[in-house]
């Protein structure tokens, strides 16, 4: 992401550059030089990048819609059916949305975020539950690749939520969005379960050491 956003910048200021040179041969006055629209709007966008709380930001919800787009895969190649793949998929386009909410981001001036996501999580996870048996205080990560990768994903989606909060109390992300950050932790933690039961895979329940003497 370093590379990519380096080669942006330095993309960014020869165009820059080449702009204002336009500018200065077109006035006779070169101290005076007139910064167009876009050439606004771009170091605009290159500012609020190299802002640490934007950078991270963005980074973590990246890295979020990646991992949940390599265990919609792994679910894919499963010789299982996976009923959420779809949901999954509805999940990468919503935090898209929310990737751009970010860039775009000024302080004291968030775009609403619909309440409606929330709750859709929230359904399915009502949905799912009810083929679950009760949740363990501690599952450990595994279960096949689209479980273990589930697992990874609710983890970044931690740090995503965890990420926006600077943003979220300078009023430049909406509170609704850091609401559905942590409801989709949920939903893959509670999606993780499925897929190892849909790849009929047994989860693995940490058991405390004092228990462990117990039983010896």
């Amino acid at each position: 992401m370093e590379l990519a956003r380096t080669a942006w910048r330095r993309s960014f200021l020869v165009y820059k550059a080449s702009t204002q040179t336009t500018l200065r041969s077109s006035s006779s006055d070169s101290s005076n030089v007139a910064e167009t629209p876009v050439v606004s709007r771009l170091a605009d966008l290159e500012s609020k990048v190299k802002d640490e709380k934007v950078h991270h930001a963005l980074g973590a919800t990246d890295e979020l819609t990646s991992y949940i787009g390599l265990a919609r895969e792994f679910a894919n190649d499963s010789k299982e059916e996976h009923p959420y793949v779809d949901k999954l998929k509805r999940v990468q386009m919503i935090l898209f949305d929310l990737h751009h909410a970010i860039l775009r981001s000024t302080p004291g001036q968030a775009k609403s975020f619909e309440d409606r996501h929330t709750k859709d999580l929230e359904e399915w996870i009502a949905e799912y539950s009810k083929l679950l048996p009760p949740p363990e205080d501690y599952i450990i990560p595994g279960g096949g690749k689209a479980c273990a990768s589930l697992h990874v994903a609710r983890t970044i989606c931690k740090r995503a939520e965890h990420s926006i909060v600077p943003l979220v109390t300078n009023g430049a992300v909406d509170e609704a969005a850091q609401t559905y950050l942590k409801r989709l932790s949920d939903f893959l933690l509670t999606t993780s379960r499925i897929a190892a039961k849909c790849d009929k895979r047994t989860e693995n329940i940490y058991i405390p050491r004092a228990e462990v003497s117990k039983e010896k």
